[in-house]
């Protein structure tokens, strides 16, 4: 393929946190520029880094982007989630949703899952999945790098625009973006369900902000606030540790 002198942009970000929306919209904006970085991650932390493509979804923390050899005219952006949506949608996606893992250790979490109640089930996802992406989220918060909220962009596509046209430089008209946003909305990835109504087999489960309200019990809502709480706080999640 070959390239044109563009940008080389990289679609940071944790699990659960829309990358596989992102990553469709901009399949469908650069196609063949777009490189997904798999779950091993070699594409981005093994091989050379080629300029003018355009790496998604990357869950890596700011330390390991920093370490990668970027070509000289690279942009990134950084999408997160709320920590409790993250919790629920992993554990709905473990259990029940997600393609076979070739991860051996995830596809042994998703069967210990499958012998679990939904409290216990929701706690050992906690215990066992939520810290890998809580040190992805706080790794880039910590750094200073501005956040790009999964629930804003939810609720404003202007924001996508901004960040993908004005601060990527991506290369594409606003109307084709506009018209991938479109096509990739969640009644058509759900199949035609509404935001809200629920399919917990389905990887577009949901489609909602703050739906960890009807899944956390209080056990599991104390032990979240031990472990993250500060993080929801530095997110803009919360403004303390009362709710």
């Amino acid at each position: 393929m070959q390239l044109l002198d563009q940008p080389t942009v990289f679609h940071a970000t944790h699990y659960k946190a829309g990358s596989r929306w992102v990553f469709r919209i901009l399949r469908r904006c650069v196609g063949e520029r777009l490189l997904q970085v798999k779950a091993a991650r070699s594409e981005l932390l093994e091989e050379p880094i080629i300029a003018g493509r355009v790496y998604s979804a990357c869950y890596v923390t700011k330390d390991e982007f920093d370490a990668l050899e970027l070509p000289p005219d690279s942009r990134h952006f950084f999408v997160t989630r709320d920590l409790r949506d993250t919790l629920v949608s992993g554990y709905f996606s473990l259990k029940l949703s997600h393609p076979e893992y070739k991860l051996e250790a995830v596809n042994a979490m998703r069967n210990r899952l499958q012998d679990m109640e939904l409290e216990d089930g929701l706690m050992h996802t906690l215990d066992d999945w939520v810290p890998a992406n809580a040190a992805i989220q706080r790794s880039w918060i910590e750094s200073g790098e501005p956040l790009i909220r999964f629930e804003d962009l939810l609720a404003d596509e202007g924001i996508l625009e901004q960040v993908l046209l004005e601060r990527c430089e991506l290369g594409i008209s606003r109307r084709k973006l506009r018209r991938a946003i479109e096509r990739e909305n969640f009644e058509r990835l759900s199949g035609g369900r509404s935001r809200g109504e629920e399919d917990v087999n389905a990887h577009y489960r949901k489609g909602i902000a703050g739906d960890w309200r009807n899944y956390f019990n209080e056990p599991l809502k104390q032990a979240f606030k031990e472990r993250y709480g500060d993080l929801l706080i530095k997110a803009g999640y919360e403004r303390d540790n009362d709710w």
